[in-house]
């Protein structure tokens, strides 16, 4: 059962200003012609020229009513389960937009309690530094004084026993907008051999290594997240390495090795040195989910190949999709964008929740409806992808959000990755040909070249 309510009438002023006059400012020959103690209905009150409009009418136009509640059951839409069927939901929400610049020195949610021992991590549920909120270029983080924009924000609760006023309870308290659109910046980069300020326990910085330990130690950000979020990345990576024939002593090759130089790439990207273009078909969709998450990882992530030696015989003879296993600090990611995301939500709760969607359909009939599921104006979203979609486009109901807090972005863009230069160093035959086949060569840490935004301008000294 869904209940609609809207508190202040008349959002767009000219709906506004008819309703008063109509109501509070009849006419001299209406009022001498009906009764003082009779009732009279809007109609009767209209002055000429104006037309009545109905409730319904009214209500397909955004922001008629300001504040808006809604009721919804947890088993009532497409695709309830077990974490939304024992709750009832009632939303509070504004028809509007809100506009939000801010910067975040030190962002700490949900720090010990039980999650400590669920997650086998002493720390935060989120722990960030240097958060930025902000507007978006396109994909990339927008000017400093942009705004980061969140469409029909409003307030949840997640409601146990509804029906019985002794055992009712809060179980959880979600935070959302029906879309996101912007930026968030987190973190700084270090280019110095110094102690990172933010990272001490990762040792120093090591600005001429391009994998390992020495990369994670010259950036700080993200140290911890918990939550859901629905990815379209990409990535260019330069890779070069040594071949060995024979056998390796050490780091000694008994041999002569043979160069292998290439730039790999997955997803769709705007470089001009590699083999992926900027399509939907070249579009590459992850969804992550997880308390208390410290890293990126992508098993078997195929790579396309191009460039010379070994490489270019490999082109040539059409095996040059090799695969490979990234593995990423979360410190290194400096930056998510969001292209109007929908069911953008901070939340937390007791125990797992799943919360409805903001539009309560599921989000490939979301996607159908706006006319974006498929044809030329097809979204760059997984739900509108076959080969990614998973069991949560086919249901009214978010991804379920683990106890303490819980970030849930269903559609968010890491895009135009870059590494220019990752160097594999000496490989065996056997290592060599392992980037052939599933899960491929471990590559851990790659300096990704992503930079945090600079959102300081006037006297503001953050950075």
């Amino acid at each position: 059962m869904k209940k609609t309510a809207h508190l202040i009438g008349g959002g767009p002023f000219p709906a506004l200003i008819i309703a008063l006059s109509t109501l509070m400012v009849p006419t001299a020959a209406t009022a001498s012609t009906v009764p003082a103690d009779q009732s009279v209905s809007a109609s009767t009150l209209i002055p000429h020229g104006l037309t009545s409009v109905s409730d319904q009418d009214l209500g397909d136009i955004m922001a008629q009513g300001l504040i808006v509640t809604d009721k919804i059951s947890g088993s009532e839409l497409a695709g309830a389960n077990i974490y939304s069927s024992p709750f009832t939901f009632y939303r509070m929400g504004l028809d509007g937009q809100l506009e939000l610049n801010m910067n975040i020195s030190k962002l700490q949610l949900g720090c010990g309690g039980i999650n400590d021992h669920l997650s086998g991590y002493a720390g935060c549920d989120i722990d960030i530094d240097y958060a930025s909120l902000m507007g978006r270029s396109g994909t990339d983080i927008g000017d400093a004084m942009s705004a980061f924009i969140l469409k029909r924000p409003y307030i949840e609760l997640a409601i146990r026993n509804e029906h019985d006023p002794a055992l009712r309870e809060v179980v959880g308290i979600k935070i959302g907008a029906q879309s996101a659109d912007g930026a968030i910046s987190a973190g700084r980069v270090y280019d110095q051999a110094g102690q990172n300020q933010e990272n001490i326990l990762h040792g120093a910085c090591n600005p001429a290594a391009s994998t390992g330990p020495g990369v994670v130690g010259c950036h700080s950000g993200i140290n911890s997240v918990s939550g859901f979020l629905g990815a379209e990345m990409s990535l260019t990576m330069g890779v070069s390495a040594q071949v060995c024939p024979g056998l390796i002593i050490g780091s000694t090759c008994i041999g002569i090795p043979l160069p292998l130089s290439a730039v790999g790439c997955i997803g769709r990207t705007a470089a001009g040195n590699d083999l992926c273009g900027e399509s939907r078909d070249d579009a590459f969709f992850i969804d992550l989910a997880g308390t208390r998450m410290q890293g990126l990882g992508l098993r078997a992530a195929e790579l396309s190949l191009t460039g010379s030696g070994i490489t270019a015989v490999l082109e040539l003879l059409g095996l040059n999709d090799v695969s490979a296993q990234l593995n990423a600090d979360l410190r290194l990611v400096h930056k998510l964008t969001f292209e109007d995301t929908g069911d953008f939500f901070l939340s937390f709760q007791r125990e797992p929740v799943a919360y409805p969607r903001y539009s309560k359909v599921t989000p490939i009939q979301e996607l159908q409806a706006n006319g974006t599921y498929s044809g030329a104006n097809a979204a760059f979203d997984a739900c509108a992808a076959g080969d990614f979609q998973t069991p949560r486009c086919n249901s009214a109901y978010s991804v379920p959000a683990n106890t303490g807090w819980w970030l849930n972005a269903p559609s968010v863009k890491l895009l135009d990755v870059y590494n220019p230069s990752n160097n594999l160093g000496m490989l065996s035959i056997g290592n060599a040909l392992s980037l052939l086949g599933a899960p491929g060569h471990l590559i851990e840490n790659a300096e990704f070249a992503l930079a945090p935004g600079r959102n300081c301008y006037g006297s503001s000294v953050f950075c």
